[in-house]
């Protein structure tokens, strides 16, 4: 398990939205070089916790999966 699956799941247990929409953004600026897909997927929990825990970085998440085709 990687460092950054171990801070996820550190995080979900913490029940911590912020931690959680910063660790699933660096997911998914990491996968998206590799695979736009799997970017997205990240991106798109990052957004759900966003918007769940009223976070700013909602609205740039939310123009960056639409940039990739993924509107919400």
């Amino acid at each position: 398990m990687t460092p950054l699956d171990q801070a996820l799941l550190a995080a979900h247990n913490a029940q911590d939205s912020r931690a959680l929409v910063q660790l699933y953004q660096q997911a998914g600026k990491s996968a998206l070089a590799e695979d736009e897909t799997r970017g997205c997927f990240y991106l798109t929990h990052a957004y759900i916790y966003a918007l769940e825990a009223g976070l700013p970085e909602a609205e740039t998440l939310y123009y960056t999966l639409r940039s990739y085709g993924r509107e919400a």
